[in-house]
């Protein structure tokens, strides 16, 4: 199984509770959630949702790129935080391929690659398909600052698309959700002016 392949690529370092409560989970993604659901991986560069967590993060998506209600529901969330979304649509009427939404950039990148193929994707130490190595960098250049918290990303002191530049140097570790709003806001403003 592809998921066995990025969880030896990159194991399991810590887990959160995924809470009660009746949030709505797709079909398609049930079984990851059931297996996956508030795992961390690597020290924080790969956090799987929780349902709850999942709802969240969709909203945000759904204020940030038209037309994806209803469409894509997210299931990961990578350390600089991009979220991982599933197009959950008829898989009958097309395949079904990871989309990952870029708060800062306010954009989306369709992989063309189902949840499998993304999997070994992420793994493949030649693809780093979720910038590894730049992470593995900022860690050592911040030693200090620990495993990414599940509620934490890595995020740009001064976003790029405000002129920050894009090394090291501006990324600190932040609070998720306050950073993805802060993004999603500038995002939102830059592109009605």
């Amino acid at each position: 199984m592809s998921l066995d392949v990025l969880v030896r690529r990159f194991p399991e370092t810590g887990a959160v509770e995924t809470g009660e409560g009746d949030h709505y989970l797709p079909p398609a993604l049930a079984p990851l959630f059931g297996q996956m659901a508030g795992r961390t991986l690597a020290g924080g560069f790969l956090r799987f949702h929780t349902p709850a967590s999942a709802h969240e993060s969709y909203a945000l998506c759904a204020r940030l790129i038209g037309g994806l209600e209803g469409r894509c529901f997210p299931f990961a969330f990578d350390w600089n935080g991009r979220e991982l979304l599933l197009d959950i649509r008829d898989p009958e009427a097309r395949p079904r391929y990871v989309i990952m939404v870029d708060p800062e950039e306010g954009e989306h990148y369709t992989t063309d690659l189902g949840l499998d193929d993304f999997f070994v994707a992420v793994a493949d130490e030649d693809e780093d398909a979720l910038a590894f190595a730049y992470f593995d960098e900022w860690r050592k250049a911040d030693p200090g600052a620990g495993p990414v918290g599940f509620d934490q990303v890595v995020g740009y002191k001064v976003p790029p698309s405000l002129g920050g530049a894009d090394d090291v140097a501006n990324l600190e570790l932040t609070g998720r959700q306050v950073y993805a709003e802060m993004c999603a806001q500038i995002a939102l403003q830059l592109r009605e002016s």
